[in-house]
């Protein structure tokens, strides 16, 4: 596939997916939500690939969704734009980085604003720059966006705050709340990333994703199934390559060399 809205480039088992509308503040738009699902369906297919990093670029993530696409209530009814947000807008995205069974790792390297925030709380590990924004600024236009992800960050009443004001917090409150993982220096974040995309990218690929997709279903179901998902992960995964070179690395006395199978 062509990419027009974003780039999308692999080099040592990391792929990184780059909102590329610079003169748009990389604003989410209905072709670039097919992009970016494109791109991971790319990444999950492709066995080469053992790790993911969502970026933006020109010094900034995303300003959040197209107000053009806004203009959808003018000619479609309630239900019709809820079928075309369900089936073409951001929540595609996220749902299809949720489920990838991958590390993703969201850069944010400026604003994150909306749908881009919704965007930076779907991948696993969020590493920010010291300069970076965050804002759910739905609640300007009348409309309320972040209502999945953001409560399960920072709880339900700093969400509701959140939402209800639409204020922008920097990097160190953003971090504070559990929105992001960790911030660094604007000159160090590329540095950063590709350390931390590199040793996601060396390690036990399957490993990753059952713990990922494990804490994920935990999440909303009770102590019972919980544990099954668990210990039925394990059971796969004590099979797999990927054990068996750790628990052959520790009685040699070696580092592992993870192969991600």
């Amino acid at each position: 596939m062509e990419y027009q809205y974003i780039l999308f480039q692999v080099e040592k088992g990391i792929a990184t997916i780059t909102l590329n509308r610079p003169k748009e503040m990389n604003c989410i738009n209905f072709e670039m939500v097919e992009e970016i699902a494109a791109a991971v369906d790319c990444c999950e297919k492709d066995e080469q690939i053992r790790a993911v990093v969502i970026t933006g670029a020109s010094q900034m993530f995303s300003a959040g969704d197209d107000i053009k696409m806004m203009e959808l209530a003018k000619t479609l009814s309630a239900t019709e734009v809820t079928q075309t947000i369900d089936n073409k807008a951001y929540p595609v995205v996220v749902k299809r980085l949720m489920a990838l069974p991958k590390p993703v790792i969201a850069c944010v390297n400026g604003i994150c604003f909306g749908a881009g925030g919704e965007l930076a709380l779907a991948c696993d590990y969020v590493i920010a720059s010291d300069q970076a924004s965050f804002g759910q600024l739905y609640i300007n236009l009348g409309l309320i966006g972040n209502t999945y992800l953001l409560p399960k960050a920072v709880g339900m009443r700093k969400a509701l705050e959140l939402v209800w004001t639409g204020k922008i917090i920097n990097a160190a409150e953003a971090l504070r709340l559990g929105m992001i993982n960790k911030v660094v220096p604007a000159a160090s974040l590329e540095e950063e990333t590709a350390k931390l995309a590199g040793r996601m990218a060396q390690g036990p690929t399957l490993a990753y994703g059952y713990a990922k997709k494990v804490l994920h279903g935990s999440l909303n179901i009770g102590a019972e199934e919980a544990f099954k998902l668990m210990t039925e992960a394990q059971g796969t995964l004590m099979k797999t390559k990927d054990h068996q070179e750790r628990v052959q690395a520790f009685t040699q006395r070696r580092k592992p060399a993870f192969t991600g199978a």
